[in-house]
């Protein structure tokens, strides 16, 4: 590999925001764009062009995309059909970055599993941008560190607005794939970090979803509140919301044996700061120490997408290619925080009932 990623983009809604800010970095050369919608293509190319980017193909056809010039490909296309063209990917001998979540059944987490492990020669990454945020950084090396303890409980809460009044990205359109699927399938911002600070797992869960919607344009359960234990005995809530009067934001906590930490629920996750409890430090269960980090850490450029976190993940999947390094986020995690969803739905549809989670 050379000193720079040639990378095909397919899925431009969320692929073109991404790959816009990219251009101009050194690890990563776009060559390819595919969109099967033809009036998006074309406005992604052009954004391209005007931000100075050359000599790189369009394309509608996923599998004419795939016989270009390109060593990797960004998967960022509806959720639920992420895992198809993954494979169709590395079959085609391309290193792969999948948005997330990464699958959307067990039947997909096995056909992954097995497909990744098919082409070892192959990077596969899962795009779980949340990783990069900078206070989840900060709060993996404080829990490291061991400054709140063994985590007995943790929570996170995805709040994303689905009302009619949101009309961004195609949410007015009830067959668009976030008012489709159920909400608590999408856990993997929320889930996923936690997972990631604590070194865990999920082993069952159990989750329900109210009767009130809000949304008409739903087909389907827009949110769910689930309950994970996992591997080292803690227990996760999750709560998604893709309805009522929302923006979008995110929450958490994690409450240890020695300490606590926090999200501002005040100030949204762009700009909230943490806030945490140790015993060591005497006085802060009653006055909470400010740990005054937000999305982006303070001097950084916070601008190329989700406070920076979308352009430090494409350099980190680069960068694994180009040195033949281990992916940051590799298959087995990119099932690990993806597959509980899948569960949680399906103990909501049998009225909340215990359900363990497979290994695959």
């Amino acid at each position: 590999m050379g000193k720079h990623v040639k990378l095909g983009i397919v899925g431009l809604i969320r692929g073109g925001s991404v790959g816009y800010h990219t251009i101009g970095d050194e690890a990563i050369k776009i060559t390819a764009i595919c969109d099967k919608n033809v009036e998006t293509l074309n406005k992604v190319r052009q954004r391209y062009e005007e931000k100075g980017l050359r000599e790189f193909k369009c394309f509608t056809d996923f599998d004419e995309m795939l016989k270009a010039d390109v060593d990797a490909v960004y998967v960022a296309t509806d959720a639920i059909c992420h895992v198809p063209f993954v494979l169709k990917a590395l079959d085609a001998g391309k290193h792969v970055i999948s948005e997330i979540p990464a699958v959307n059944s067990v039947k997909e987490a096995e056909e992954l599993k097995r497909a990744v492990k098919a082409h070892p020669e192959l990077k596969y990454m899962a795009g779980e941008n949340c990783f990069y945020w900078a206070f989840i950084q900060e709060w993996k090396r404080i829990y490291e560190d061991n400054k709140i303890g063994r985590a007995m409980y943790a929570e996170a809460e995805y709040l994303h607005s689905e009302l009619p009044i949101n009309t961004c990205n195609g949410l007015d359109n009830k067959n668009h794939w976030r008012v489709f699927n159920p909400a608590i399938k999408y856990v993997t911002h929320d889930l996923g970090p936690l997972l990631y600070i604590l070194g865990d797992k999920c082993v069952s869960v159990t989750c329900m979803e109210p009767d009130v919607v809000s949304n008409p344009n739903r087909n389907s359960r827009g949110t769910g509140v689930a309950l994970f234990k996992t591997v080292k005995g803690a227990v996760i809530k999750i709560l998604t919301c893709f309805e009522g009067y929302l923006a979008s934001d995110h929450n958490f906590a994690i409450i240890g044996t020695e300490g606590s930490l926090e999200t501002d629920k005040i100030k949204n996750v762009a700009e909230a700061h943490s806030w945490a409890r140790m015993t060591e430090i005497e006085g802060s269960n009653y006055n909470k120490i400010e740990i005054p980090v937000t999305r982006i850490y303070k001097g950084e450029d916070g601008s190329s997408g989700h406070g920076g976190a979308d352009l430090k993940m494409m350099r980190d999947f680069a960068r694994c290619i180009i040195e033949d390094t281990p992916s940051p986020i590799d298959v087995d995690m990119a099932i690990n925080i993806s597959l509980p969803g899948i569960i949680a739905a399906q103990s909501a549809e049998m009225g909340g009932m215990p359900l363990r989670i497979p290994e695959t």
